[in-house]
């Protein structure tokens, strides 16, 4: 009997001994990086060294750190450990050349490159909290994908200033210009809880096209006090020396693109140094890309679409640089020496999705840049992690490899801090402690396949106007949008619940675009972000008066707009219902597919003569 109690009590030990080592072996355990050479993010020379995860934080760095029981170790001798790199201006939802929006995939591109912390200015704050559900802790599987650190802004801008010409209304840029509407800006922006506060300043066109808009400085000031109150940098769309002038006389953190009307004065750095505002050159968006070349690492991360893109660029004879454009780079390139030789805090920004300015490759690239005009290798990356962090106001939490710090690591092959080239050697990826899986996002880079996002299925009511807040049924916020340009069309709704029947009225003034057009959106989600799932419907229904002819267009996942589906309609004096099957949706090319599992909005829309008058009276929208 007590040899059989002796074997169960063996057993049971064992159990537990396995159960520790499984428990230990989570995601969540503690992880040690054995002799890694750690280069802090400071700029300070690297030293060999072990580095102890728990949770989400660095707990230990030291030659003589030991790895506690159960620990997953990680053996990193010959290989350099930084902090994750930052990406201050962002635009996620541009993919950079000419494809469908692909959130996954543009986060996938920052993650396989080492970069843990991004700002994107391509939201609303409509966006911020689906955004946030998709990728907040972001490792938490099913309907969530790998994400970095995503700092999420509202945009403000003045009226006919730049971020406004974009016809999104006045829900995507907020517009403001006085200090008055930029209070009751910030009022509408802040219960969205946006991370960082984007603000298109500077009405510059860089020479080649006529100036917009510029914000003043008690504007831009209101804006940052309201800001800085709820404890949110504010970084602006800023080209020019007066601008920048502004920027820092307003308080601003940072200014984003760079000066490159003219030579940065000793005025300027004075008043950047006062204000302690830090600088964004995002160079890789303003480099020619006529006579771009790319290294043997920064080619190898570009997906199979960037790298066609890019070899039918180099076939074809190069276009000429234009002067004003030759003109600009050089100035900028001269700039950054001399807000380097000042201590001028510089940070990490690429404004990836515009054109050729891809999502992950372009930071690096950023990274590379500063090498090249004065920054040593170690300053570079100290101004991609420590330097990038504090310009966000976040220095006590991320940006380096020291104990208290969140745990956003890279481990590269090579001496980054001596030779920027080894960058592009990224091994292994860690965002608040857990280990990213490179293998899958890199497949994830290189697929055809859209990423998968969180699927809504419809009941039915889209928009019955009977709620008192202004909202659809779908609880999303109904939006106006016109054509682009500064000369854009305008569009008014009004929403009446009583007298019933309740309806929406909306009245558009046509700008003076070839073809212009207002229309009203109602999102089928949350800022549009996620999908709808109407299959089992059989179209759109819903009752319309007006004076003319109009047309229904679905917004579709995964096709870009000149390839969406749409459906003409007549509306007379007398309301009347009216129901447009989907089978009678139409695209403009023949190869496009209606997917019923990924609608994101249905939108009303107006157009007519130039400076003409256009009207429709909508209600009960549905699905039937």
């Amino acid at each position: 009997m007590r040899a059989m109690t002796w074997i169960r009590a063996a057993i049971a030990a064992a159990s537990a001994l396995a159960a520790v080592a499984g428990a230990a072996t989570r995601p969540d355990g503690p992880v040690f990086i054995q002799g890694a050479r750690v280069f802090d993010g400071t700029g300070a020379p690297a030293q060999v060294a072990n580095v102890l995860v728990r949770g989400d934080r660095i707990v230990a760095v030291g030659p003589e750190v030991k790895a506690p029981w159960g620990a997953r170790v990680v053996r990193a001798r010959g290989r350099t450990l930084i902090p994750g790199l930052h990406d201050l201006h962002t635009h996620l939802r541009s993919p950079g050349y000419n494809a469908p929006e692909d959130l996954g995939r543009a986060y996938a591109g920052y993650l396989a490159n080492g970069v843990t912390t991004v700002n994107d200015y391509s939201v609303s704050g409509e966006m911020l909290g689906p955004i946030r559900e998709m990728t907040d802790p972001g490792f938490a599987g099913p309907g969530r994908l790998y994400a970095p650190h995503l700092q999420l802004a509202v945009r403000l801008g003045v009226p006919g200033g730049h971020g406004t010409e974009f016809g999104w209304g006045n829900f995507f840029t907020l517009e403001a210009n006085t200090p008055r509407s930029a209070h009751l800006m910030m009022r509408r922006a802040l219960p969205y809880r946006p991370d960082v506060i984007k603000v298109f300043t500077d009405g510059w066109r860089y020479g080649r096209d006529a100036d917009l808009n510029s914000m003043d400085e008690p504007t831009l000031a209101a804006i940052v006090q309201d800001a800085h109150r709820a404890g949110l940098p504010v970084i602006t769309h800023t080209v020019t020396l007066e601008g920048a002038k502004i920027a820092a006389r307003a308080g601003v953190d940072a200014v984003g693109h760079g000066v490159g009307d003219a030579p940065i004065d000793d005025e300027l750095i004075a008043l950047m140094r006062t204000h302690h505002m830090a600088y964004i050159a995002t160079l890789v968006v303003y480099e020619p890309q006529q006579d771009r070349t790319f290294t043997r690492g920064e080619w190898q991360a570009f997906n199979p679409a960037v790298q066609a893109r890019e070899q039918r660029r180099m076939d074809d004879a190069p276009d000429p640089i234009l002067p004003y454009d030759a003109k600009r780079w050089q100035i900028m390139r001269d700039n950054i020496a001399r807000l380097k030789a000042a201590g001028i805090r510089i940070g990490v920004g690429t404004d990836a999705g515009i054109g050729g300015v891809y999502h992950g490759p372009s930071t690096l690239r950023e990274i590379t840049w500063l090498t090249k005009l004065g920054l040593t290798p170690a300053e570079a990356l100290a101004s991609a992690t420590s330097v990038s962090a504090d310009i966000l106001g976040q220095a006590k939490d991320h940006g380096r490899i020291a104990v208290g710090q969140r745990a956003d690591l890279v481990l590269v092959d090579g001496d980054p801090d001596r030779d920027i080239e080894a960058l592009w050697k990224v091994r292994q990826v860690f965002v608040a402690g857990r280990e990213v899986p490179l293998d899958r996002l890199r497949a994830m880079i290189a697929s055809e396949d859209m990423t998968a996002l969180p699927l809504h299925r419809m009941a039915g009511p889209i928009d019955t106007v009977q709620r008192a807040d202004g909202r659809t049924d779908l609880d999303t916020l109904p939006v106006e949008s016109t054509e682009a340009g500064v000369d854009h069309s305008h569009l008014q709704t009004v929403r009446e619940a009583a007298p019933p029947p309740p309806r929406i009225f909306l009245a558009a003034t046509m700008g003076s675009a070839p073809q212009p057009f207002a229309q009203l959106i109602l999102p089928l989600t949350r800022g549009a972000i996620q999908l709808a799932d109407a299959r089992g419907f059989t179209g759109i229904a819903f009752r319309a008066r007006g004076a003319g002819t109009y047309r229904l267009l679905l917004d579709s996942y995964g096709l870009q707009p000149d390839r969406g589906f749409s459906a003409e309609f007549t509306a007379g004096e007398a309301a009347q219902e009216i129901r447009l099957p989907f089978e009678g949706f139409r695209s403009g090319d023949a190869s496009a597919e209606l997917r019923l599992d990924r609608l994101r909005a249905v939108m009303f829309r107006l157009s007519g003569e130039r400076g003409g008058k256009a009207w429709l009276e909508l209600g009960d929208v549905r699905f039937y």
